[in-house]
């Protein structure tokens, strides 16, 4: 808990300090104006890729086969967009990598690649405890001590 709290402080200090280097650049106004249009080409990118992961969804769900890839892609771009709400160019940038097809998938593959070993074993954990809650060779009935 207490490194998540760092790591947001840390991000923190490192995009104001971005935005007040490039503010001394180029002057306050630009600055906020910059952010402002990043903004909206953020969210302009955002329906469009939205829209067309939920298409890639409905198409996959037709034709029988699992959109769990493409859900994730919208896990990404949900995530995405709040990076683009936030003011800042780090969170712009970041948020926009994640509303590009190819880096959004790169980035799931690569993640999925490292994690599916733990996600899987997790799932498997689960399982076998519900097949031993489930046991067949239990025996239920009633005891009475005189």
């Amino acid at each position: 808990m207490a490194s998540d709290f760092s790591i947001f402080v840390i991000a923190t200090l490192v995009e104001l300090y971005v935005l007040m280097t490039v503010g001394s650049s180029i002057g306050a106004g630009n600055t906020v104006l910059l952010v402002i249009i990043t903004a909206f080409i953020g969210s302009y990118l955002l329906k469009q890729q939205g829209l067309h992961t939920l298409q890639k969804v409905q198409k996959a769900v037709i034709q029988g086969s699992n959109p769990s890839f493409e859900m994730l892609e919208g896990v990404v771009i949900m995530i995405s967009g709040i990076l683009l709400l936030t003011p800042g160019f780090i969170t712009d940038f970041i948020g926009l990598l994640g509303l590009m097809p190819w880096s959004r998938a790169f980035f799931l593959t690569h993640f999925l690649e490292k994690n599916a070993n733990r996600v899987f074993t997790t799932m498997r954990t689960k399982k076998q405890k519900q097949k031993i809650m489930k046991n067949d060779d239990a025996i239920e009935g009633e005891f009475w001590e005189d």
